[in-house]
């Protein structure tokens, strides 16, 4: 099964990055704030601009990341200039979290974060239905746990 991460997150956040993009704006051009000088405005101004980069970021990231469960493992895939894959087989899990936030609860996405023995760690990051995704995992978790027991 693949996962991607979900529309309605990434949609959320360009939201936010032109609220960001029209509040510069607005200090710029209608209250004639010069970005070169130093004052208050000038500050709420740069904090407004690093709060857009950083969500910028995190949308760029989401589409750079694929995820993969399948009967062996987890797999994490980050393509960009190179390509970096990180797996994580059942037999090696130790933790599964899942978290939403207030607008994830509404909108139905959220991350589900999985924790191997050897403290490798993959985020499924604004993933469509993590409840389904979180049950996958732990089923599977599970199912390989009790095919270890019977093989000792």
């Amino acid at each position: 099964m693949r996962i991607k991460s979900s529309l309605a997150s990434q949609t959320f956040e360009i939201i936010l990055i032109l609220l960001i993009l029209l509040i510069l704006s607005i200090l710029t051009f209608l209250y004639g704030i010069n970005p070169l000088s130093f004052s208050v405005s000038t500050i709420l101004w740069y904090g407004l601009l690093v709060v857009g980069f950083i969500i910028l970021d995190e949308i760029v990231m989401r589409k750079l990341y694929t995820y993969e469960i399948n009967n062996s493992g987890i797999k994490e895939k980050f393509v960009l200039f190179s390509k970096r894959e990180t797996f994580i087989p059942y037999s090696n899990l130790i933790k599964v979290d899942m978290k939403k936030s207030f607008f994830g609860r509404i909108l139905n996405y959220g991350d589900v974060e999985v924790l191997s023995s050897s403290a490798t760690k993959i985020v499924l990051r604004g993933i469509r239905n993590p409840e389904n995704v979180y049950q996958k995992i732990k089923e599977m978790f599970e199912k390989h746990k009790k095919e270890k027991e019977e093989n000792e």
